[in-house]
């Protein structure tokens, strides 16, 4: 099976509120990364426009990142008061 990357950019209404989220994501990138098949679980942020930030995953394959979505109940987690994002796939190859 071919590994999966996982890319999500998050817009906030106000560089404050990112700076709230990508401590949080930073955090939990820790635990995230020790989990069964994740390869990459990291988050940048924009220095031209610090109310953007992006999620980089990848994962061993989409089996595993289904398997992981069921156990947090499905879908994506629900976004923050003041975010917006937009979520890719892509199957590495």
């Amino acid at each position: 099976m071919a590994a999966v990357r996982v890319v999500v950019q998050f817009t906030a209404d106000s560089p404050q509120i990112a700076d709230k989220q990508v401590q949080a994501l930073a955090e939990r990138s820790g635990t995230v990364q020790e989990g069964p098949g994740c390869l990459q679980f990291e988050v940048f942020r924009s220095v031209a426009r610090p109310e953007k930030y992006a999620l980089i995953e990848l994962w061993e394959s989409q089996a595993v990142l289904d398997e992981r979505s069921r156990a947090r109940g499905g879908g994506p987690p629900p976004l923050p008061e003041g975010v917006a994002r937009v979520i890719e796939h892509y199957e590495q190859h």
